[in-house]
């Protein structure tokens, strides 16, 4: 055992000794790595190693949480965590942490992030790449961040974990001019497989495409989606997903487990699996993670639960726990039988959407929402991309577009984006049908 361990481990036992019910102490022993770049050049770098430890502590039904950097001051931050859970109102929603021991699958992290000491050759070929598909002059920049931690995990209540995970993404934009941009992303969970130059050759084909933008007419249009902004759009639904949102009723999944919320193409899951730039082995109550589909084939079939949450609902945690709530951690989008350039080249008139930005609900419970298409905004006309648009507004509801997805590509990307595509997804291209276009005001 570790000494990271055995601190964790320490929590725990004077947490109990102090006579809380449950507590639950997650350490995580970070080495981060993040290099900004922009006008083609790298800017600055960044490494550092960080000690957090979360702790979950609950007593009669009043929970309440914090984190602790270093073990330091273990003694007292219990002790004023528990006055403040004395001091608090219950929770009727609590219905404790998971109780027992498990097996877990073993961690498949990429030690060689672990030991990365440059990045810099990676971003260099994104920005070599985005620049000869341009065929000009850009100007890119971006961050290229990569993680690779071990997590220890100890529950008063039984379960106890350990794990190791690794991560390296890029982001980058290129400009051709000023109002012309392109965004490309590239994830993954290890160094292998890991193709910055994708990236920046996505960044740079719509960045060129971009050029000469006209003003975006309002109307209704069949849409093709992008996988970044599909992936805005999944991580919307992997949080109304969410049992706790359904309480709240902030989720247009409320009262519909069994019913139809989408076409029959439309199959969604959540998978932290080892591919993932977000894979894990357990959740934050040390219950197993696991492949959980929220829509099989157009069908509600489950919400993300963790411990209380499956007690009120009558159901199972679902491997999902967040400190908070139950969230996913990796969502897919089953993929289709069209090529992406198929669902293009049969486009009769609409628009192929790029990235978006600024997602904000009107009506959670409903779904009514407005998202701003950033970068690419494409109209396409008989299969071929005719001009360049900007200042649109998608504004519709998210069920609609659910009940609209037509086609689905093949193709699929690991996309992640800190600001809109968040949780991480693999996500392929998708046609909806007849959806609302605005103009910002």
């Amino acid at each position: 055992m570790s000494q990271a361990e055995r601190e964790t481990e320490a929590i725990v036992k004077k947490g109990k000794a102090l006579g809380v019910d449950e507590i639950i102490a997650t350490t995580v022993y970070g080495k981060y790595r993040q290099s900004r770049f922009s006008n083609n050049q790298v800017d600055v770098s960044l490494a550092w190693n960080d000690y957090a430890t979360n702790i979950l502590l609950a007593w009669k039904k009043r929970v309440v949480a914090t984190q602790i950097k270093n073990f330091q001051n273990v003694e007292a931050t219990l002790t004023k965590l528990l006055k403040l859970a004395k001091v608090s109102k219950e929770n009727p929603t609590y219905g404790g942490v998971a109780q027992g021991k498990f097996k877990y699958a073993e961690p498949t992290p990429d030690k060689a992030i672990r030991h990365m000491e440059d990045s810099s050759d990676y971003i260099y070929e994104a920005v070599n790449a985005a620049e000869a598909e341009a065929g000009e002059k850009i100007d890119a920049g971006g961050i290229l961040f990569t993680k690779y931690e071990r997590v220890f995990l100890v529950s008063s209540e039984g379960p106890e974990g350990r794990d190791e995970r690794s991560a390296v993404e890029l982001s980058i934009r290129a400009f051709t001019e000023r109002n012309a941009s392109g965004h490309g992303v590239e994830c993954n969970s290890s160094l292998r497989g890991f193709d910055p130059e994708r990236a920046g050759e996505k960044a740079g084909y719509i960045a060129k495409l971009a050029k000469n933008p006209k003003a975006g007419k309002p109307g209704k249009y069949d849409i093709v989606f992008d996988p970044l902004f599909l992936g805005s759009l999944l991580s919307v639904y992997g949080t109304m997903a969410s049992a706790y949102s359904v309480m709240i009723k902030m989720s247009v999944f409320a009262d519909k487990l069994g019913e139809r919320v989408a076409l029959e193409k439309v199959t969604i899951r959540d998978n932290p699996s080892k591919y993932s730039v977000n894979c894990r082995v357990f959740d934050d109550e040390g219950v197993p993670a696991k492949e959980n589909t929220i829509i099989e084939k157009g069908i509600l079939k489950s919400y993300f639960h963790n411990t209380s949450t499956a007690k009120l609902f009558g159901d199972e945690t679902t491997g999902n726990a967040g400190l908070v709530m139950p969230m996913p951690w990796s969502l897919e989008m089953d993929s289709g039988d069209v090529g992406k350039d198929e669902i293009i080249g049969d486009l009769k008139k609409g628009l192929y959407l790029t990235n978006t930005w600024y997602t904000r609900f009107q009506n959670y419970a409903t779904g009514d929402f407005s998202t701003i298409p950033r970068d690419g905004i494409f109209l396409v006309e008989n299969g071929e991309i005719k001009e360049s648009w900007k200042q649109i507004r998608l504004s519709d509801n998210v069920l609609n577009i659910l009940n609209n997805i037509t086609t689905v590509s093949k193709e699929r990307q690991q996309v992640h984006w800190w600001l809109e595509a968040d949780p991480p997804s693999l996500s392929p291209y998708a046609l909806a049908r007849n959806l609302q276009i605005t103009r910002p005001e």
